[in-house]
């Protein structure tokens, strides 16, 4: 009973405190006041140690990883009591003694005092506070934020009282937030809206796309219980309290079920939009509706409502007065305490933000203003990610440890976050930084088939070590949006290598008879089944331990519904759909139509000044060299194809309407651009494949535009009559390998 007399005496002393009045959407830095001894320490700046550890201490500076960084959010009902909220959204908090000294992070405030604290101005001392716990806490074992007295100490503690010497003295001095304005930069290439462009009839792509609505992402609706019972849908299905799972499924099987014209899965998806949105709540809030709301789990189902909206006309007016109403539920969670935004919003901040930016493009509705401000926010707040990906920060080899900086799947959504920002800052550092962060990558974790080795967090550039499914899909999808904004025609080549060696078995393409055939890296023949991992040097599927991964378990090579971890389960869907999506763009202007990644598509929609165009492009690329376009016309238009960066001189041949042969070079963007007159057209195209090699980590080579995979003695390979794999003996790698990279036994039939 003594012991909360203290506590009772310290609320009461402060009742009638001066009003402090702190902004709640910007970070501030805390420095300490001083020392005992009146020297300058060098470390005097409140720090953390990162998202994954709640120790703070001081250190020198800002090193922008915003561990440096705090907001302020005052109690309602309070005039000078608040929240210190660190940059990874936890709470500065305390133990309530046990002989704990120190302050530390906690994910919530619990109500206890612990996580509130009440800044007492110094006197004659501008933005400088003594900072104390509120409550929760036997005064006699500390409440005041505090120093060690040493010049040398660089811990934070928590003391007993004033004592005059400035290590108990605050000051705060805000970090400029992010900048931004109106109206939004241009594509460079526009994206179509869903249902422009699908497979073209009787090709590989499309094969591959029905083989995976038939497969697994197609049917977990029907049996697996974070689908068929999610939490979107009104279940209690979930494999986490972050609620992706449903909405990671919900954001591949949309393009999927339009792209197909599949109408099981067009009635399955629009059941979902029929549930979301008749359950959206008062305030606006879409999906499961936990305490605390959980941002991050709706992105991905925001970016499916998108892709429906555009897709559906008649459901689009409903969708967008929808979204309209949650972004300002949102706006109000992130301006005043950031409700909703723990570690994974934070480092996933620019997924929702394309979103936002698609609002401002087709239905601000008055709200410009607002949506300008919730951009701005969420990157003041999100993570910061020119400094992750900078030199002397971004690691250089395997780190073999927890850091959710580096988790693989974030830094593959997080290539695009620049690019996302660039639309709102016109900050050409930002396409820089973009460009800086590619190459980074590449040279420390890349890997031959396009895709970053990471296993679960960056992996460095063993083969032996693993890259994730969700990686890859996320991966391509960052690529096709960063070609959008940049123009860069390596973007639009690394998409096609992600999709046809990353997405695919990364050793060997297999083909039989006519058709091309591909053997999936991280799915089987049928879809049914997946890998968690992949890997460039993969001799089995099996059960390992001990395994090479530094934090991912020993089942994450073989095949199964939901190997070491449910998230691939649910959101490799996106992959294909996605690349098909993003196939053709135009102009900024829409004049001219664009075959950005080469492959069996068609383009149906309108062009500017009302003209009707439809392309299809029947084509068996990248197996072959050929490809023939069968277009109509209203009227006529400029249409470009693109020359990949790794065709010799830039030079493609084609003819029209069967005259004759003509070459042409692409020009400084990468493309042959041809004026098609009004009517019907058809022209062959022929893309010159020289064998190139790349040699990269150990002896392995990449072999333009297929990649394979050279190992000393053995070559494991799948006997598609048997599908199993074979180990097959070898006495020497073959000296001419990119044009014979099987045994001869194993030769191709014709």
């Amino acid at each position: 009973m003594l012991k909360t007399i203290p506590l009772l005496l310290l609320a009461s002393s402060f009742a009638f405190a001066q009003t402090v009045n702190l902004d709640p959407t910007i970070f501030y830095n805390v420095r300490v006041g001083g020392k005992v001894s009146g020297c300058s320490p060098l470390n005097n700046m409140m720090s953390n140690r990162g998202c994954d550890n709640t120790l703070q201490d001081l250190w020198n500076n800002d090193d922008g990883t915003h561990n440096q960084r705090y907001r302020f959010v005052k109690v309602p009902g309070t005039t000078n009591t608040f929240n210190i909220i660190s940059g990874c959204q936890l709470y500065l908090s305390c133990q309530s003694c046990g002989g704990s000294t120190k302050p530390d992070l906690y994910g919530t405030d619990d109500g206890s005092g612990r996580q509130r604290w009440i800044l007492t101005p110094v006197s004659g001392v501008a933005n400088t506070f003594t900072i104390q716990v509120a409550g929760g806490r036997d005064a006699s074992c500390g409440v005041f934020l505090s120093t060690g007295a040493q010049c040398g100490d660089s811990y934070v503690d928590l003391y007993t009282s004033d004592d005059g010497s400035g290590r108990q003295r605050w000051t705060l001095t805000p970090v400029a937030s992010a900048g931004g304005s109106l109206p939004l930069e241009a594509f460079k290439y526009n994206e179509l809206p869903l249902g422009a462009v699908k497979p073209s009839e009787n090709s590989w792509l499309k094969n591959q796309l029905v083989a995976q609505a038939s497969g697994l992402h197609g049917n977990l609706q029907n049996f697996w219980p974070i689908v068929q019972t999610s939490q979107w849908v009104g279940g209690t299905s979930d494999y986490s309290s972050l609620h992706e799972g449903g909405s990671y499924w919900f954001n591949g099987i949309v393009p999927a079920a339009f792209q197909l014209n599949d109408q099981r899965l067009l009635g399955d998806v629009g059941k979902w939009v029929s549930y979301i949105i008749s359950h959206q709540t008062a305030d606006g809030w879409l999906g499961p509706d936990s305490d605390p709301r959980i941002l991050w789990g709706t992105y991905p189902a925001l970016l499916a409502l998108r892709q429906y909206a555009q897709a559906n006309s008649t459901a689009a007016p409903t969708i967008l007065n929808a979204l309209d109403k949650f972004f300002v539920t949102m706006n109000n969670m992130v301006s005043t305490s950031g409700a909703g935004l723990e570690e994974w919003g934070i480092m996933r901040w620019q997924d929702v933000s394309i979103v936002i930016e698609w609002m401002l493009d087709v239905f601000p509705n008055g709200k410009d203003t607002m949506y300008l401000n919730l951009l701005k926010l969420l990157r003041t707040f999100g993570a910061p990610w020119p400094h992750s990906f900078s030199s002397g920060v971004l690691p250089t080899d395997a780190i073999n440890a927890v850091d959710i900086r580096f988790h693989g799947v974030n830094v593959a959504q997080a290539i695009k976050s620049e690019a996302v920002a660039f639309r709102f800052s016109h900050d050409s550092a930002d396409l820089d930084s973009t460009r800086q962060r590619i190459s980074l990558i590449d040279q420390y974790h890349g890997r031959v088939s396009g895709v970053l080795n990471a296993d679960e967090h960056l992996a460095g550039k063993g083969p032996q070590r693993g890259s994730e499914l969700c990686t890859v899909v996320e991966s391509m999808y960052s690529f096709e949006y960063v070609y959008s904004v940049l123009g860069d025609n390596a973007y639009a080549d690394r998409v096609e290598k992600l999709a046809f060696n990353g997405k695919f078995f990364p050793q060997l393409v297999l083909e039989f008879t006519h058709h091309p055939v591909a053997l999936p890296a991280t799915t089987s023949d049928n879809m049914w089944q997946h890998q968690y991992l992949q890997q460039s040097n993969q001799i089995q599927a099996a059960h390992i331990d001990p395994n090479p991964f530094a934090t991912d378990g020993p089942d994450s090579t073989i095949f199964g519904l939901a190997p070491n971890y449910p998230c691939c389960t649910v959101n490799h869907g996106q992959g294909w759909p996605k690349f098909i999506s993003h196939a053709y763009m135009t102009s900024p202007d829409s004049t001219t139509l664009y075959h950005v990644l080469l492959s069996p598509t068609t383009f149906s929609s309108t062009l500017a000044n009302n003209n009707k165009v439809s392309v299809a492009a029947q084509t068996d690329y990248p197996f072959s060299s050929a490809i023939k376009y069968t277009i109509s016309a209203a009227q006529a238009f400029n249409f470009g194809i693109r020359v990949p960066g790794w065709v010799p001189s830039s030079r493609i041949s084609y003819s029209i309407d069967g005259g004759a042969t003509q070459s042409a070079t692409a020009n400084s963007a990468g493309y042959v651009v041809l004026n098609i007159g009004a009517g019907s057209h058809s022209i062959s195209v022929t893309i010159p494949m020289n064998i190139q090699t790349t040699t990269a980590y150990g002896n392995f080579r990449r072999c333009h535009p297929r990649t394979v995979g050279v190992l000393a003695q053995h070559r494991f390979l799948d006997d598609r009559a048997g599908h199993l794999l074979l180990q097959l003996e070898r006495s020497q790698i073959l000296a001419n390998f990119c044009l014979a990279i099987r045994p001869v036994d194993h030769q191709p039939r014709v």
